[in-house]
């Protein structure tokens, strides 16, 4: 079978960014799936062909102690079947290429959603019976889709989930093609295809209104000067170039000319997480629950329109706003790793709102954390 990986722009995600020092991280990084197979496909007997094999040698075994013509043919029949069953699945899953898109995140324990593609590239025959599977990365059941024919130059798709049991760095299971065609005699397995590497970020759940800390209360600050907020801050004439949707229709109509809206400008809220190194012997259960919490604190107040800052012994990321920052600061929380030993924190002396996240503090609503 010939694979290859979807191309960049047909993917969802972004690439997979760069880990942190891994001296300091407690969990060593996967290593990659094999890929120098000896042989891109392997054949074994279902169940019925250890049955038709072993009835095969019996019918040898008669012909040659009897010298019976008939039983000769039989064994010649047998034996072409077998002969045929493996040129006709080999000529099933030849010239079939699998793609894969990536959903744009993936956090830990919640179930994501994957698409597979498969494409038949041969010109006039068909591939019949092929099952698609994926292991589960959580241990539990795998996925499996089957395919009764793919019509030559044909494409199929197959949507599907995985779950993955804890955050940081991944190789998913890989996707394997089989058939039983035609005769179902023999399973022919390919080897595990597109072994993508993925980053799982930590769970990001909804906060209950205890949990919400003051300094993510909404306090937009009104500027005296233009700007893109949503206070009315002046009426004027409408000028060549001005955005048509800040025209006011109504003043527009009074006045006989076309009206502009000029809005004031507002400074955004500046919310600065500081992320501290949990205590020796903290479990990791309550480390895990924490840097979720950390990491539903960050989407919370970027959801609002706040500029985020997350700040760990490792660096900070500056402030930012919008969902490619969220993926910048949700990438070193699912990378993080505890230390032996706390390390001092280096916090930048610009301002903003700080909330402060303990990783071995158990888990109450932020103000009774103290």
């Amino acid at each position: 079978m010939n694979s290859r990986a979807s191309n960049p722009s047909s993917r969802s995600v972004p690439a997979l960014p760069r880990a942190p020092a891994p001296a300091r991280s407690s969990a060593t990084a996967p290593s990659p799936p094999r890929t120098d197979y000896w042989l891109p496909r392997t054949i074994r007997p279902t169940r019925g062909g250890w049955w038709f094999i072993g009835s095969t040698f019996a019918v040898g075994l008669a012909a040659t102690n009897t010298g019976n013509n008939l039983l000769y043919l039989i064994l010649a029949m047998m034996l072409s079947f077998m002969a045929i069953s493996g040129v006709l699945s080999e000529q099933t899953m030849r010239h079939v290429r699998l793609e894969r898109e990536l959903p744009r995140r993936l956090f830990a324990g919640v179930p994501a959603y994957f698409r597979a593609r498969l494409f038949n590239r041969k010109r006039r025959l068909p591939s019949f019976a092929l099952h698609l599977s994926e292991e589960d990365p959580s241990g539990g059941k795998g996925v499996s889709h089957f395919l009764l024919k793919v019509p030559p130059l044909g494409r199929e798709s197959w949507q599907y989930t995985l779950t993955f049991p804890c955050r940081g760095r991944h190789y998913l299971p890989g996707l394997r093609t089989l058939t039983r065609f035609p005769f179902g005699l023999f399973a022919k397995v390919s080897r595990p295809i597109l072994p993508d590497p993925v980053l799982v970020y930590p769970a990001v759940r909804a906060l209950a209104p205890g949990e919400i800390p003051t300094a993510l209360d909404p306090g937009w600050r009104e500027r005296d000067r233009r700007g893109q907020g949503a206070s009315l801050r002046n009426l004027r004439p409408y000028r060549p170039g001005d955005d048509p949707r800040l025209l006011h229709w109504k003043t527009s109509a009074k006045a006989g000319d076309l009206m502009v809206k000029e809005v004031g400008d507002e400074d955004r809220p500046r919310v600065r997480l500081v992320v501290e190194d949990p205590a020796s012997g903290t479990p990791a259960e309550v480390i895990e629950a924490n840097l979720s919490y950390a990491a539903s604190l960050a989407a919370h107040a970027i959801r609002l329109g706040s500029q985020v800052e997350l700040v760990t012994p490792d660096g900070a990321t500056g402030f930012g706003q919008g969902e490619a920052h969220l993926d910048r600061i949700l990438e070193p929380l699912a990378l993080y790793g505890a230390p032996a030993i706390p390390r001092a924190l280096a916090i930048p002396a610009e301002a903003g709102r700080a909330v402060h996240v303990r990783l071995d503090a158990p888990l109450l609503p932020p103000d009774a954390r103290g």
